[in-house]
């Protein structure tokens, strides 16, 4: 919609006609500003008794002013990097875990999946990377585990520790600009699967464990609850995605699918944990893993 320089003031206040001495006129102001022009320069709403009417001798259609944003291009890690991470998975906690819990044909199977990578920031902590469907690395995410529960490691705070590879680069000057725009956890599967449906989780290592559990899906992570967004899914779009959120999360993630479907999405959320008696937080590893636990103690 065209904007002028100068506008009739759409306020309720009037003023006295210049020609009939009413208090029935209307003055003109300056668009942006919403100063008043001169006393003579507006219209009088007695139209057919009065009929005054003068405008500004220009009324120039307002240009606004773009903003400018600098497009910055994603920064990502180099596949050397990655690979190198691989090299110390027999102090990686996490792996660990998992070598105590599933086959370890499975779990090398699924390390060498989910490219799990290993890191000195803290003694045995883990690195998810982030890759997409066109193997370029966005992110590594860097989180400690308990190597017998699983459970992440917190800090004297109380905060799970978590840290990035290109944060860690930076403090030791290894580089010194990185522009993250991350992806989800497991996107580069799509390119060499032939499965229909994608699981969908909150955390790495849920997408992990899942895919122990339940082969059949090709299951990712958004990283966090709010993960769950358009820039994200976009490059699984044509894929039937079934959402797992973590209990007490339902319904901010079903809003969301149901807002993403618009847009041609094929999004079904889950609601098993939801409507179970799991605490606030519990997601799909948590339930599995404690189920296995009882199996493996009655000796089912």
């Amino acid at each position: 919609m065209k904007q002028y320089k100068y506008s009739l003031d759409n306020s309720s206040k009037k003023f006295t006609c210049p020609m009939c001495k009413k208090k029935t006129f209307v003055k003109f102001i300056e668009t942006e500003s919403r100063a008043y022009l001169s006393d003579s320069l507006g219209r009088c709403d007695r139209e057919s008794s009065c009929g005054y009417f003068n405008v500004p001798s220009s009324n120039g259609i307002i240009v606004k002013k773009e903003r400018i944003i600098d497009y910055v291009e994603t920064s990502f890690h180099s596949l050397q990097l990655v690979e190198s991470s691989f090299l110390s998975k027999n102090r990686n906690n996490f792996i660990q875990f998992l070598m105590n819990n599933f086959p370890e044909e499975a779990v090398n199977e699924v390390v060498l999946k989910y490219l799990i990578g290993t890191s000195r920031r803290w003694d045995g902590s883990t690195v998810f990377w982030q890759i997409d469907n066109y193997e370029c690395a966005h992110a590594g995410k860097i989180l400690a585990y308990n190597q017998e529960t699983g459970k992440r490691i917190k800090s004297n705070e109380g905060k799970a520790l978590i840290d990035w590879v290109h944060s860690v680069l930076k403090r030791k000057g290894v580089i010194h600009d990185f522009n993250l725009r991350q992806c989800l956890f497991g996107l580069h599967l799509i390119r060499n699967s032939n499965a229909k449906v994608i699981g969908l989780v909150e955390s790495e290592k849920t997408a992990v464990l899942m895919s122990l559990f339940k082969p059949e899906y090709i299951w990712m992570a958004t990283g966090s609850k709010g993960g769950l967004k358009y820039e994200f899914l976009k490059p699984i779009q044509q894929y039937k995605i079934i959402a797992f959120p973590d209990k007490s999360e339902y319904n901010d993630w079903l809003i969301k699918a149901k807002q993403l479907n618009g847009f041609n999405f094929d999004i079904v959320v889950n609601d098993w944990l939801e409507q179970s008696n799991y605490r606030d937080g519990t997601d799909l590893a948590d339930v599995l893993i404690l189920e296995k636990q009882k199996c493996i103690k009655l000796g089912i």
